[in-house]
């Protein structure tokens, strides 16, 4: 499989717009392509053209979960598919148009979907595991076996009227099973990366090869990074497995820099423009 990113927070590139969100695109052995998120707005859409990838060629696309950083650009990427006489199915998980917001009750702001993009034929809901064929599987996960990003606290849901702590249902990740290999790609991880790769992993019967996500150790809206000591706990979890490590977006830089300590060559940060062969 190989990995484009078209948007991240950062980018070493002048041709190329950066911003605090995530979109990949993803080329499968078998030839199929996948938009995997669409960052907060258009802006993904001009890096594509700037790195030569035609998005509206993707044989499927997926919405991580249901934050603007990562399907903003949704209603962008449906007018470009329309423009082009496309009709590009788009997975989304159930609850992933639901009010979401970050803060507290008292002090928040919305970092939801935009609703009226649910009513959309070619957006399709999907449950907690979804076979695309091929070896291709979205899936969700309910282990707490390991802990989750305590950056979670801030991140709210509207429930029976009232905000309530978000429990990620609208949350999925995509495993790719291809050549002997088994690649694990998720967005934020804000079930924990670990959670999701034990999930993988018993899907697939066998452990990952690699896995490409972000691993929610930074706060943005709160100006936080996760605690020192659980990201170096988190490497040494990390490294005990025999998978490689992408990484980007709110996994960030402090934190990243600690778990490069711990898994040297294993970890890479990708930025907007980044491709990995995996």
């Amino acid at each position: 499989m190989r990995v484009t990113v078209l948007m991240e927070n950062s980018t070493p590139s002048s041709r190329l717009r950066a911003r605090h969100g995530l979109s990949l695109w993803l080329e499968l052995a078998d030839g199929r392509r996948a938009l995997f998120d669409m960052g907060p707005d258009d802006g993904f859409l001009a890096n594509a053209r700037a790195l030569g990838v035609d998005v509206t060629e993707a044989d499927f696309a997926v919405v991580s979960h249901g934050h603007y950083d990562h399907g903003g650009g949704l209603g962008a990427f449906l007018g470009a598919c329309s423009a082009a006489g496309r009709k590009v199915p788009v997975f989304v998980r159930e609850h992933a148009f639901e009010e979401h917001a970050s803060g507290t009750p008292g002090r928040h702001h919305a970092i939801g979907l935009d609703p009226a993009l649910a009513a959309d034929p070619r957006v399709r809901t999907v449950g907690e595991r979804h076979a695309l064929g091929g070896g291709i599987t979205l899936f969700t996960t309910r282990l707490r076996s390991h802990p989750v990003a305590r950056s979670n606290a801030r991140l709210m849901e509207r429930r029976a009227g009232a905000l309530e702590p978000d429990r990620f249902l609208h949350e999925q990740s995509l495993l790719v099973e291809e050549e002997g290999r088994r690649t694990l790609v998720s967005g934020c991880s804000h079930g924990g990366i670990l959670n999701l790769m034990d999930e993988a992993e018993a899907i697939a019967g066998a452990p990952l090869d690699a896995v490409v996500a972000g691993f929610h150790l930074m706060d943005p809206s709160g100006g936080t990074v996760e605690d020192e000591a659980l990201t170096r706990a988190l490497a040494a979890e990390l490294a005990a497995r025999g998978a490689s490590y992408s990484t980007f977006h709110c996994t960030g830089t402090d934190a990243f820099a600690i778990l490069r300590d711990g898994l040297g060559g294993r970890v890479r940060y990708l930025h907007v423009g980044s491709r990995a062969e995996l």
